[in-house]
């Protein structure tokens, strides 16, 4: 890895975690910080996840891990994208996989249990981390060509 990697990488956890600590849920926080710094789409992001932050209220699937399959598909998918992508699903499941080995779990309800159940500084280290694994990811997969921009509705 080199020098201009780690910085993006440290980057987009900061920005992830100050996107936290100003109330941003954690799904909009990871997706919002990789899209700013790789240059993709941002308007509307912010309402299509705002329902996914704190395991989307129900405690399943951590929205850390949803932000960043989100800010995935924006940035991989192409204007024709349909159905099932190969190279959208393998980034989305190695996101998954290294989010599962990384803190022991998907879900929310049960990070929340190991962790605290109240927003606090693990579920923002866990959102930090989480930015920058899917930066990674993103930056292994992305072809030369500029992003899509799409217009979310």
């Amino acid at each position: 890895m080199d020098k201009a990697d780690q910085d993006m990488y440290e980057e987009v956890r900061k920005r992830a975690e100050n996107y936290f600590k100003q109330d941003y849920n954690c799904a909009q926080a990871v997706a919002l910080s990789n899209l700013e710094l790789l240059g993709g789409q941002t308007s509307g992001v912010l309402q299509l996840v705002a329902g996914f932050g704190h395991g989307m209220s129900a405690g399943c699937t951590c929205g850390a891990l949803v932000g960043g399959v989100m800010a995935i598909s924006l940035m991989l998918a192409g204007p024709e994208t349909k159905g099932f992508d190969s190279k959208i699903m393998e980034a989305a499941a190695q996101l998954h996989r290294e989010f599962v080995n990384e803190f022991g779990t998907a879900c929310c309800r049960e990070l929340r249990k190991k962790l605290s159940p109240y927003k606090n500084k693990k579920c923002r280290e866990i959102t930090a981390k989480t930015a920058a694994i899917t930066m990674e990811l993103i930056l292994n997969r992305k072809t030369t060509s500029a992003p899509v921009r799409v217009q979310l509705l």
